[in-house]
């Protein structure tokens, strides 16, 4: 079964970060058996690194908010109220009968994006281009670029489709009740669930787990009469190279998949990537006195088409890493895989843990170097 949030994301976006839940692993259900809940997040962490996803999964923790993570979420808030409520400019009252205007909501989705640096202030950094007023100056500069816009939410339950959560159903697995006690996850306490896992065959205790993939979308919207699965991109690098990952890439199938199932009935095509290009802004002219031809802000969309075999693929693919990921915790260790420690982007946020002898890694990983994981699916 297929699970939505429709709710305004957007007013619980207020609230600090602080006031969300640590990622939980595992969360029983009332049959005695378990549920577990991939997200995008979670797969891009097996796909890099098995020990970064333990760090990241098994033990709710990660690194600091990077300039280029707090300016996206502050881009992001602003595209969610703007696309959530453009609908209503000249025509919604509030409570004291005045109309919302196009300036109004310029507004709102400013003060937006100035409270996503509040809370989530940079970490790690020297002092950074992207800033919040860089943001809001891209944010402006994206809306000039589309003002005469054709992407449109679509409306389901007189709601516009716009930053709702999903939980989809993947598959089913299961797991030997040892991991509990080897990972702190707590130990079965009910006879009833014990005599359930346990398989006279093998004489090995498991426990039935129920996979779910969840997630956010930015839109759904509606584009010359087809409908596609929108997702909102910053990004300080934009080659061809960007554009063809998503042809494949199981994070957009994944949303398709997930949306699509929701929306049997309705004409969803494919991916949209609403790109928004946001570089260091650089002088007009260089230093040899030639004008330069790089542009600061860029505002880009490509379309992809999905079809089933995308779905199936994903669903497969998603599947194996979370059985290997299984793996690793029936064997207690997660193997690293070492390409990953240093990439174009820097170091993994991990390599300093990953750097100390065993016995010295979780005193760092649980120092102020590293936050909780929170999450919120769903």
């Amino acid at each position: 079964m297929i699970s939505l949030n429709l709710s305004d994301r957007s007013q619980a976006s207020t609230s600090p970060k602080t006031d969300l839940p640590i990622r939980k692993m595992f969360h029983w259900q009332p049959d005695g058996s378990l549920l577990f809940r991939v997200d995008w997040s979670s797969i891009e962490s097996l796909l890099s690194c098995n020990r970064s996803a333990e760090y990241k999964l098994v033990h709710s923790r990660q690194s600091g908010s990077r300039a280029a993570l707090t300016f996206g979420a502050a881009i992001h808030s602003g595209l969610e109220i703007w696309y959530r409520n453009k609908h209503k400019v000249g025509t919604f009252e509030d409570a004291a009968g005045e109309l919302l205007t196009r300036e109004d909501l310029l507004s709102r989705c400013y003060s937006a994006i100035e409270s996503t640096f509040a809370e989530s202030p940079p970490s790690h950094f020297s002092p950074d281009y992207r800033t919040s007023d860089y943001a809001i100056q891209s944010f402006h500069s994206y809306i000039t670029h589309y003002k005469d816009e054709i992407l449109t939410p679509f409306t389901h339950q007189d709601k516009p489709l716009v930053e709702f959560s999903f939980s989809f159903p993947l598959g089913q697995s299961s797991l030997p009740t040892t991991i509990f006690e080897a990972w702190g996850f707590g130990t079965l306490t009910n006879d009833e669930t014990k005599e359930r896992a346990h398989n006279p065959a093998t004489n090995v205790f498991s426990v039935p787990v129920t996979i779910e993939w969840s997630g956010i979308v930015d839109m759904l919207a509606e584009v010359n009469g087809s409908l596609y699965v929108v997702d909102h991109k910053t990004t300080s690098i934009l080659s061809q190279d960007f554009f063809d990952g998503f042809e494949i890439a199981m994070q957009p199938v994944g949303y398709f998949s997930a949306v699509r199932a929701a929306f049997p009935d309705l004409p969803i095509k494919g991916f949209l990537a609403n790109v928004l290009a946001c570089r260091k802004p650089v002088a007009a002219v260089t230093k040899s006195g030639r004008p330069t031809t790089s542009k600061p802000f860029e505002a880009l969309r490509r379309q992809y088409n999905y079809s089933d075999w995308h779905v199936e693929e994903f669903k497969r693919d998603a599947l194996a890493l979370i059985e290997e990921l299984f793996a690793n915790l029936t064997n207690t260790y997660f193997p690293r895989k070492t390409t990953w420690c240093v990439g174009k982007y820097g170091k993994c946020p991990f390599f300093d843990v990953c750097a100390l002898p065993p016995e010295q890694r979780m005193s760092m990983l649980q120092s102020d170097n590293y936050t909780n994981n929170t999450w919120r699916p769903v």
